[in-house]
């Protein structure tokens, strides 16, 4: 008797896993249809009926709210870095501007030019060295994010979802921005919840406050905002431009430096 009770048990619990994985299944394909045809066609009835699998368990969501609260914290901490940064530079610029007031002030009218030509060089050589300390932040905040990235993607990986792999091919980037990112909106909703959408993996690159629209790395975090900062959503970063981090349109104020044009890992 035992047998067959344990036996009805098994089979309501492999009803439960099926429904359950037709319904997801069911919003991901809702979802796709929703996205351009050049998307469609990469997301076959497989991958997306894999990738309802792994999301079954809830372990995923687990894995990715994780990842989610880790790259916040990188965020938050690369946005101070270079917000200190720039208050570091902005109080040694005003410190130069006072020196050469005073300075002319008490200088004799004749050696004026002397004096100025010789500030002028000073401050030359103080706005290279800015640049250099700042070129020096941005690089690192890049290879920061690039390591957050293949972490995000790794993990991914390893817990078995469909489409994550470490990459650093900007097409793999570009063809998988969009249909990850709705995907992961569209199951966590499933279980009845508005779970994290991470720009892992397949999706788009980490992002921290950034500058100009076209060029510079853009930021999402909420610090950002509170300064005042501009910001929008979700748009893949391929690196920075002249003075900018990955997502919006920010200005990250003075001037961040050109890099290689060379996209984050997705």
């Amino acid at each position: 008797m035992e047998r067959y009770a344990g036996a009805l048990e098994e089979a309501v619990d492999g009803a439960r896993q099926q429904e359950r994985h037709y319904q997801l299944l069911s919003a991901l394909q809702s979802l796709v249809k929703e996205l351009p045809s050049s998307f469609q066609q990469r997301l076959s009835y497989t991958t997306l009926s894999d990738l309802a699998l792994a999301l079954l368990d809830g372990t995923v969501f687990e894995i990715v709210q994780g990842l989610l609260e880790i790259q916040h914290l990188t965020e938050k901490s690369l946005y101070n870095q270079r917000l200190r940064l720039q208050n570091e530079h902005r109080v040694l610029r005003q410190a130069l501007r006072q020196k050469h007031q005073e300075a002319q002030q008490a200088c004799r009218p004749h050696n004026l030019p002397v004096l100025q030509a010789a500030q002028q060089r000073e401050l030359e050589a103080v706005e290279h060295r800015i640049r250099e300390e700042q070129r020096a932040m941005d690089q690192k905040i890049v290879l920061e994010l690039d390591r957050k990235v293949a972490d995000q993607q790794s993990t991914l990986e390893k817990a078995g979802v469909t489409g994550f792999y470490v990459t650093t091919n900007p097409q793999a980037l570009i063809s998988a921005s969009g249909p990850w990112e709705k995907e992961a909106s569209a199951c966590s909703l499933c279980q009845g919840k508005r779970g994290p959408v991470v720009p892992l993996a397949s999706q788009r690159p980490l992002c921290i406050p950034g500058a100009d629209a076209a060029d510079e790395p853009v930021g999402t975090h909420p610090e950002a905002a509170a300064e005042g900062l501009p910001g929008r959503g979700c748009s893949p970063v391929t690196r920075w431009g002249p003075c900018k981090l990955p997502t919006a349109h920010h200005g990250w104020e003075d001037c961040p430096v050109p890099l290689s044009p060379q996209p984050i890992a997705s």
